[in-house]
């Protein structure tokens, strides 16, 4: 990315938006801190021609609405900015007009349903990690392979989409590689009980820069049992600009795998004692891939829910890139690419860093869209591996209760108490999830299929314009297994709207909650901050479910005793008015109200389904 320079800072324009004809880019000024120098700034846009570039007329302001007369060329952005340095002068990235945006394009390729996992590897008969959790396209990735026994496998490389429908396309392969035995995975710190899996390369993807951005999949199988698994990474497009950014939520997913016998939970840890620090250099355990549990601990992975959102988003033609959260921790500039952030699913482990990185976008004008709950709950810390490589273990401490009800435990606490690996919220850290999100996370249910219903409230709000919802109305199931509500901690931004109010059965156990929050009800709200960014919160990790359900973990099964079992609860809840479950799918209206949500943000999708305005 062209740069400018002094002996202080260095300075970076960056577009943002859907470079396709009829939409607008934006170009801003940032600092290696990714302060916006904007008020020092003046624009000119150029077009390049035969080689050289040459200013368009009258485009002399941060944005540039793109007319025919540009496809098929290259743009960039040219800002002079005042500093007490002096003048400086620096170019974005030059960038294509197209009529159709990458999505679109990728997604007429052929799709395939190969990528799914059809024949678990449940006894380590094949393993495997990366040595990254995201790339940029052009790059490579180091993948670590384990056989039970020395022989073959095979490696595919998929990427997930829309497809038409089957939701992967296969990018690469390798057939017929050696594989081996690695060695048994090692407690290298025992203090915090941090496992790690020291394994050499076994081979080494090459990525094309032709490549779409996007969640990708590496399909592993033992040739000789034909047993297979998965390793997920992210394919970034660094400084390319899009509507959306998509965030895979790669720190919670790694929180919970349980690989080696311990990840951040009692319950899913040997000796029924979690770790402090989890290692991403850990191929994820069998149970946490999730294909046939349902019990909340063990489903956590871009499969879930972000996959759903792929899936249903690429299908209506949105411009989207895709990073992951270890991405905007790392990177002061990730995030000003696009004009929307976008969280999905669970997301709950984040840095310091990170909280700062989202403060500071909506505080600069960037959307933020939180379809996902209990998010930002539990601030952690990325250490180096025992190896030396930056970012590849998770630090969270979290209390002495592990739910956020006592004192935390991180040395660092005695140090600096807001940096400490505990709640947001908590008293050390004090920076609640819902100054940020409107709302936060209360309780939840672990059933992880079933869901409450959401419940309408304030029909007449744009956000349901186009659906025919009236106050009271259902989508069946949409909220689980956890669940978020406005609180009464003098915190919420102020503006918030309140978009529904469903009622929840929450667990006996309960993380302390401010005086007069109630945890068996379920907020979905927005607010719009000052910088003009909208914030909006679907209050539930499961919401995407209403936009597509076709996921490849499938929901129990109903039987006769399913069947009289619903009954009965369907019974218990006209008597005492408890709150029944539903199994959730996909529906119209919750798709209206998502092109909706992001229309106010300046997106709009360009292969939309016919029922859709």
């Amino acid at each position: 990315m062209p740069t400018s320079s002094t002996e202080e800072q260095n300075y970076h324009v960056i577009l943002r938006g859907s470079a396709t004809v009829g939409n607008v880019l934006t170009a801003g000024v940032f600092n290696d801190r990714g302060q916006s120098l904007d008020n020092a700034s003046t624009y000119r846009w150029q077009q390049k021609i035969d080689g050289s570039w040459a200013n368009i007329a009258g485009e002399t302001s941060a944005r540039i609405s793109l007319s025919s007369d540009l496809l098929g060329s290259q743009i960039r952005a040219l800002a002079e900015l005042s500093t007490t340095e002096g003048l400086n002068s620096v170019s974005s990235n030059e960038v294509g007009i197209n009529a159709r945006n990458s999505i679109v394009i990728e997604n007429l390729n052929a799709g395939t349903t190969d990528w799914k996992i059809t024949n678990l590897a449940t006894n380590h008969e094949i393993e495997a990690f990366a040595d990254a959790t995201s790339i940029n396209a052009g790059d490579g990735l180091n993948v670590k392979v384990s056989l039970s026994a020395a022989g073959q496998y095979n490696l595919e490389v998929y990427r997930l989409g829309y497809y038409g429908g089957a939701g992967g396309r296969l990018m690469a392969s390798a057939l017929g590689l050696d594989g081996l035995t690695q060695a048994s995975p090692v407690m290298t710190n025992k203090d915090t009980r941090l496992v790690e899996c020291l394994w050499d390369v076994s081979y080494e993807l090459r990525t094309s820069a032709a490549w779409t951005s996007g969640l990708y999949v590496i399909k592993l199988t033992d040739c000789r049992s034909g047993k297979q698994s998965l390793v997920p990474f992210v394919l970034r497009k660094d400084n390319h600009p899009s509507d959306i950014g998509f965030q895979d939520a790669v720190t919670t997913a790694q929180a919970y795998n349980a690989f080696g016998g311990f990840s951040v939970y009692d319950v899913n840890s040997a000796d029924n004692t979690r770790a402090y620090q989890v290692s991403f250099d850990r191929p994820y355990s069998a149970t946490h891939l999730g294909f046939s549990n349902t019990d909340g601990f063990n489903c956590n992975n871009m499969l879930t829910w972000e996959y759903n959102m792929v899936r249903w988003l690429e299908s209506q033609g949105y411009d989207i890139s895709y990073y992951s959260n270890i991405d905007v921790h790392g990177n002061t500039l990730q995030l000003f690419s696009h004009g929307i952030f976008l969280s999905v699913g669970h997301d709950e482990y984040w840095s310091g860093e990170q909280r700062d990185r989202l403060d500071l976008s909506r505080d600069g004008g960037i959307h933020l869209a939180f379809y996902s709950a209990n998010t930002a709950y539990w601030q952690v810390r990325f250490d180096s591996s025992s190896q030396g490589q930056a970012n590849r273990v998770v630090t969270v401490y979290k209390d002495s209760s592990g739910i956020g009800a006592g004192p935390p435990l991180d040395p660092m606490a005695d140090v600096d108490p807001r940096a400490s690996t505990t709640r947001f919220r908590s008293e050390e850290v004090n920076r609640p999830e819902n100054a940020l999100l409107g709302v936060a996370y209360v309780s939840e249910q672990d059933s992880v299929y079933e869901g409450f219903d959401f419940i309408v409230s304030n029909a007449a709000d744009p956000i349901y314009a186009g659906t025919g919802l009236r106050n009271g109305d259902r989508l069946k199931g949409l909220v689980g297994y956890e669940w978020d509500a406005v609180q009464d901690n003098k915190e919420t931004p102020s503006g918030l709207v309140i978009l529904s109010k469903s009622p929840t059965r929450a667990n006996e156990v309960l993380a302390p909650l401010p005086g007069g929050t109630n945890p068996n009800i379920s907020n979905a709200a927005y607010y719009r901050a000052a910088s003009g960014a909208l914030v909006f919160s679907t209050g539930s990790i499961q919401w995407v479910w209403g936009l597509d359900n076709d996921w490849t973990f499938q929901p129990p099964r109903f039987s006769w005793r399913r069947k009289v079992k619903n009954w009965i609860k369907r019974l218990l809840s006209l008597v005492v008015v408890v709150p029944i479950r539903n199994l959730p799918s996909a529906d119209r209206r919750a798709q209206q109200m998502t092109v909706n949500v992001f229309s106010e943000m300046g997106a709009r999708p360009q292969t939309p389904s016919s029922w859709l305005t």
